[in-house]
């Protein structure tokens, strides 16, 4: 508070404090409800390419290793490194104009953004209510501005204007029972949406690229057949015994690649995701009328023109429709 002027007593001053301003500089309720939607929007999206990237890398105990070390500590880098910066903001807290700073309205250091970060405990220790303070307090405050003494503002405010502001106006019960009622039921629900979305999304791009890495796999065996079929010699005399292709020893995810009867059999397992394991996926070949090999994945269905190697083999690939490639899948 400033120096109190000569004449002026402290009950006045006190008295003025208390005048709520006709501009005050807090961000109100559902401006900071907007920049903590697009922050944990944007740490759920880093979090699985990060994810990505590491499986991607490196074996997978390394990497669950890594994953969650990096869930444990990008929360708090990223708030606690941008907060106490030049920006002073997150963000999500940049795109909807507001900043963090101390009680004077002064950058806050690492150490302060730190606490205020860990802070959000207690704060989530109330189901939510620690952040519909803020629709009531003086300074619109949650129950972590109050603990680490900071204060949320819009950014065009200065140090001064920030300092000497007085309180902000009273909001009707009304708003403030609705805040509440958002924050302890949509928000915990909400959050529970944008996980329900975003964990299976990354399973599903994890076992999709595992299922690549059969197909791959399996390109030197087609070759094989097709070689093989141009001597002369009937699919059903075509197996893994009588083609001269080397096993792949370097596959994470496929546990054997065989050709039986010309079919190329994927077959995976080792550190593939359990939905997957212990499943096949097939490759059937087919003769068109120019005597041209071609392949069916999986459950597609074949063009009408072809003489396959075995009819209606779709129904031996059980690896689940949704993580094959389209190629692959039921239809024409």
């Amino acid at each position: 508070m400033p120096s109190q002027p000569y004449g002026v007593s402290a009950s006045a001053l006190k008295f003025q404090e208390d005048v709520p301003s006709d501009n005050p500089p807090y961000a109100g309720f559902w401006r900071r409800v907007g920049g903590y939607l697009i922050d944990y929007i944007l740490l759920i999206v880093g979090y699985v390419l990060l994810a990505i990237f590491f499986r991607t890398l490196l074996p997978q105990r390394q990497a669950g290793a890594l994953i969650i070390l990096f869930y444990m500590v990008a929360g708090w880098l990223y708030y606690a490194c941008l907060e106490s910066s030049g920006l002073q903001a997150t963000i999500g807290k940049l795109a909807v104009g507001v900043k963090v700073t101390d009680l004077e309205g002064c950058r806050i250091g690492f150490g302060q953004a730190t606490g205020r970060y860990f802070a959000h405990l207690i704060t989530l220790l109330t189901i939510g209510v620690g952040y519909a303070v803020a629709v009531f307090s003086k300074k619109r405050q949650t129950v972590h501005d109050m603990i680490a003494g900071t204060l949320v503002v819009r950014r065009a405010f200065s140090e001064e204007e920030i300092a000497t502001a007085g309180p902000a106006p009273r909001v009707p019960v009304v708003l403030a029972v609705l805040a509440i009622v958002a924050i302890v039921v949509v928000g915990p629900f909400g959050i529970g949406i944008l996980a329900a979305i975003a964990i299976p999304a990354y399973q599903s791009y994890t076992i999709r690229a595992q299922i690549t890495e059969g197909l791959l796999a399996a390109e030197p065996y087609k070759t094989a057949v097709a070689e093989a079929y141009s001597e002369r010699r009937a699919f059903n005399a075509i197996s893994s015994k009588n083609l001269s292709v080397a096993p792949n020893d370097n596959l994470k995810y496929v546990n054997s690649v065989e050709v039986m009867s010309g079919i190329v059999v994927i077959k995976y397992g080792r550190s593939a995701n359990r939905t997957i394991a212990q499943r096949s996926l097939l490759l059937v070949p087919g003769v068109d009328s120019g005597g041209n090999i071609v392949w069916v994945c999986g459950r597609h269905s074949p063009p009408g023109e072809l003489t396959m190697a075995v009819e209606d083999a779709g129904r031996y690939t059980t690896v689940p429709d949704q993580y094959l490639p389209l190629a692959c899948r039921r239809g024409p």
